[in-house]
């Protein structure tokens, strides 16, 4: 079943026990549909969708496709459909969902159907979370993972994280990247799930061969801390600059502490240095304020009192909680024309971090 004329006026205008204002058009042309004028709902309508109101061209769609005040059309049906659609109006993307399931309309396409679906359920349309359920249990491994998405989330439906692991488990055993990805996080923090880093790598591994970054950064973490299996720091090493080379900024973070930090290994600044400002130029707030220590205490690096300042500033800005009173400390040093100076250079680094396309960044799913 579709969402209806008569759902419209539910949800859009209540009871209407007398004829709105005539500046609320929307209003007054579903007065006119509910006292059968439907011509004249049409003529407010097609005005108010010409200018991209996305209630009316929805309304439109139902109008063409029930043949009311106007000979049914399905085709242009799902075309009205498909522009309030786009705009994110749910009912108008569960309808359009419904028409691409059935082949009414436009060509039958049921991941055509189950894309509006998905859409349309993430804004909380009961039957839009209905359908793509029952996608689901049909065995749609990409329905299972939405599905999986909602429930660990919440809002469509109620949050269930045990509920959320079954179906992202039956995804991630049909091989869904994401899903695979996912359930090593869920079995790494025992959400929904019995916690487990051995079971997490086991999860993250065939992901990460997959070319996953995120799962290749995760199982690095875990081979890094010898969480489910013995430490090996090479092989840590090497995943993380697999998801560093890959854009991923925490791997880009991780490889510049391990060699500013020397763990397992000789310290090695110069290394150190290259990921550091590869992590900054990404955007992040930590590698601009190692950056500034090291250029503060000539570590790998010649001393610049100024590129010091320039860097820090740069992590000020984007939220450092450290960075005042390294500021504070580095600016002693310097005179105002220099610090002056030092923040231009440290706005250019923040403006043009901020403006890099392509970096891959955190999620909550780590």
């Amino acid at each position: 079943m579709r969402c209806s004329i008569l759902l419209l006026l539910a949800l859009c205008c209540g009871a209407v026990p007398a004829r709105p204002a005539a500046a609320d058009e929307f209003a007054n042309g579903v007065v006119d549909y509910r006292e059968g004028n439907h011509a004249a709902a049409r003529t407010r309508f097609e005005a108010l969708a010409a200018r991209g109101d996305a209630r009316a061209q929805f309304a439109l769609g139902l109008l063409f496709e029930n043949g009311e005040g106007v000979a049914q059309d399905l085709p242009v049906a799902a075309a009205w459909y498909r522009r309030s659609a786009e705009q994110g109006y749910a009912k108008a993307q569960y309808n359009l969902g419904m028409m691409h399931l059935q082949g009414s309309g436009v060509t039958r396409d049921e991941a055509a159907a189950r894309k509006w679906f998905e859409r349309a359920a993430a804004q909380g349309n009961p039957d839009a979370v209905a359908r793509l359920l029952k996608f689901a249990e049909d065995g749609d491994v990409a329905a299972q993972y939405e599905i999986a998405v909602m429930y660990l989330n919440g809002g469509a439906v109620t949050r269930d994280a045990r509920t959320a692991a079954r179906w992202m488990q039956r995804a991630a055993a049909r091989g869904h990247l994401d899903a695979m990805f996912a359930m090593g996080w869920l079995t790494e923090t025992g959400k929904g799930t019995e916690r487990s880093y051995a079971a997490a790598a086991n999860w993250y591994q065939p992901a990460a061969q997959q070319g996953h970054v995120k799962a290749t950064y995760n199982l690095a973490r875990l081979v890094h801390l010898g969480q489910g299996q013995p430490p090996d720091a090479a092989r840590a090493e090497q995943l993380y600059e697999q998801a560093a080379a890959a854009g991923y900024v925490p791997a880009q973070l991780s490889l510049a502490l391990l060699f500013d930090l020397g763990e397992h290994r000789p310290r090695d600044p110069v290394r150190a240095l290259g990921w550091y400002k590869t992590a900054a130029a990404n955007g992040s707030a930590e590698a601009q304020l190692n950056l500034g220590y090291l250029f503060a205490n000539g570590d790998g690096v010649q001393a610049d009192p100024l590129e010091a300042y320039a860097r820090t500033y740069a992590a000020q800005r984007l939220g450092h909680p450290l960075a005042t009173e390294n500021l504070r400390l580095i600016g002693a040093k310097l005179g105002e024309p220099e610090i002056a100076r030092a923040r231009e250079l440290g706005d250019t680094y923040v403006n043009r971090a901020r403006a890099l396309p392509g970096v891959v960044v955190a999620s909550n799913l780590r």
